[in-house]
């Protein structure tokens, strides 16, 4: 059994890419006979507009329980010919990802809906990608800034345990934002966004994981008087999808990691131009230091986020507007 909103998510999305006589030969690949005529008790001159007919699709479902046959028949034609049409159904990765929330998701190797096994928040699919498509994702690429330095002071057990910490704390912050961890090594990796405005979820999520670190680092349970500290690089677009997502080959990839290790001093955020370019204006202020890097226009914000003001003053890095970095000493009033 679906749940209202469910229904009407895929009510929406037979509505709006298909056709009434497909949504009908639909209906007759499920039961067999399916006419939306009859099933209406309209009078054949009437036009039946496709809502109406998912609609009434839905119903006989609903009354047939064949709600997985209706899912299985919407994800293998996506992409495939239907009444001699080639078929495109926008929206039914979203509509995958909502099923999750009901416990299930569509096992694309076995072709069926299936329960889910493990915590929706660890599918690296959402439940939704297939392999071999296409879709538009936001990537960050995260690094813990001096993992060796870590290690050589405080020996190789206790950095893992504060790592494990650390990834904890990762979760909790991607799960707020419907992220996923597609990558990790224990010192960085890359997480992704999709579905609608990926490109906001993904900075909103890169800006409040760096300013939780002070809290983080402030905990005393997580073993090491050493302070963490992270780069984080965005960037977005269209990319192939793979289950296996540590395989996945992509220019947006390169040019995260690359724009993360080579331009993002610690404590900082910077994003390519499409992700900047989709920014609501008050989220794209925070990046108000412009440069140049790899022929593209890039966005950093100009001071570190992982820091907090106390009376003994602290060392902040900011970017200055005519050079790259300045670690000069800024003091709270009185100090």
């Amino acid at each position: 059994m679906l749940d209202t909103a469910l229904e009407k998510d895929i009510i929406e999305l037979l509505a709006s890419n298909l056709k009434t006589a497909q949504i009908e030969e639909m209906g007759r690949l499920i039961f067999g006979k399916f006419d939306v005529h009859t099933y209406l008790q309209a009078s054949r001159h009437i036009t039946i507009q496709p809502r109406r007919a998912a609609e009434a699709l839905l119903q006989n479902c609903r009354s047939e329980d064949c709600y997985q046959k209706l899912i299985h028949l919407l994800v293998e034609t996506d992409g495939s010919q239907l009444m001699g049409r080639q078929v495109s159904l926008d929206g039914i990765e979203r509509l995958l990802e909502n099923l999750t929330k009901l416990g299930v998701v569509y096992d694309f190797d076995k072709r069926r809906v299936i329960s889910a096994k493990t915590d929706r928040s660890e599918l690296a699919n959402w439940g939704s990608l297939r392999d071999g498509r296409s879709y538009d994702v936001t990537v960050c690429s995260i690094d813990i800034v001096d993992n060796s330095k870590l290690v050589k002071q405080h020996g190789r057990r206790k950095v893992q345990k504060l790592y494990f910490g650390f990834r904890q704390l990762l979760t909790e912050k991607l799960k707020k934002y419907n992220g996923r961890i597609w990558t990790w090594n224990g010192d960085g990796g890359l997480v992704a966004f999709t579905f609608k405005e990926h490109e906001v979820r993904a900075v909103q999520f890169a800006l409040e994981l760096q300013k939780t670190l002070p809290v983080f680092n402030s905990v005393p349970e997580k073993g090491i008087d050493a302070e963490v500290s992270l780069r984080i690089g965005l960037d977005a677009g269209k990319l192939r999808f793979a289950t296996n997502t540590g395989a996945i080959v992509s220019e947006i990839i390169n040019f995260a990691a690359h724009l993360e290790k080579q331009v993002t001093p610690e404590g900082h955020v910077a994003v390519s131009d499409t992700v900047f370019a989709q920014l609501p204006p008050k989220l794209g202020a925070a990046f108000a230091v412009a440069r140049q890097f790899e022929g593209r226009p890039v966005r950093l914000v100009p001071s570190r986020l992982d820091v907090m003001v106390n009376g003994a003053g602290h060392y902040a890095a900011r970017i200055r507007p005519g050079g790259w970095l300045d670690t000069s000493m800024n003091r709270t009033a009185g100090s």
